[in-house]
């Protein structure tokens, strides 16, 4: 391999690494301050960045009446402020009601990535979920949301289903149109990746 090339993949690679920050899972008792108690959990994260200690969380809450199943996504962002002071930076709150058929709410579970792409010590979220009620093999409405530091970009659109031609559908709202290009890079990869189904 020449030798120049291998050092130019070695430099982007670490590049790449150096921009992911690192998080761990919230311990239980640090939870319990954060969560309903009758949601799921789907995502809890902690990491630094310059704000200090990040808690990320994801939880589903389901509730059934008759035969209708109704969902609520919530995701929050909070900075420590101090030893058990909690200031919340974002929350993002999603909703599919009253479903006959198969509540597709959900977090797309690997589409979650912490980074900081923009090297401003301050990280971006972004993940992606699915929402919609449906009974057959269709398209479903997706989203990809970037968070940073309390401000909210987002991706909305439509699932690609295998077979089916279709015009895609993907709308970036004006706030994702602003953001750094790398971030913008990184986010039309993740939705790329898990726009597709079956």
């Amino acid at each position: 391999m020449n030798n120049k090339y291998f050092f130019f993949c070695l430099i982007i690679s670490f590049s790449t690494y150096a921009q992911q920050i690192t998080s761990k899972p919230i311990e239980k008792e640090e939870l319990k301050n954060f969560i309903d108690n009758k949601a799921k959990v789907l995502k809890a994260l902690k990491f630094n960045d310059k704000n200090g200690v990040n808690f990320f969380t994801i939880t589903l809450k389901e509730e059934r009446k008759y035969d209708l199943v109704s969902r609520t996504l919530l995701v929050q962002h909070r900075i420590e402020k101090n030893k058990g002071d909690y200031a919340l930076l974002r929350q993002v709150v999603d909703y599919e009601k009253e479903c006959p058929f198969d509540n597709e709410l959900d977090l797309i579970d690997k589409s979650l990535i912490i980074s900081d792409l923009d090297k401003n010590n301050l990280a971006e979220i972004s993940f992606m979920y699915k929402i919609g009620c449906r009974s057959d093999v269709s398209p479903i409405d997706i989203k990809l949301m970037v968070i940073e530091n309390g401000n909210k970009a987002a991706i909305r659109g439509m699932t690609s289903i295998t077979g089916i031609n279709e015009p895609k559908v993907k709308t970036p709202d004006l706030a994702f149109k602003k953001l750094p290009k790398p971030i913008q890079e990184q986010a039309n990869k993740i939705w790329a990746k898990f726009e597709h189904e079956f």
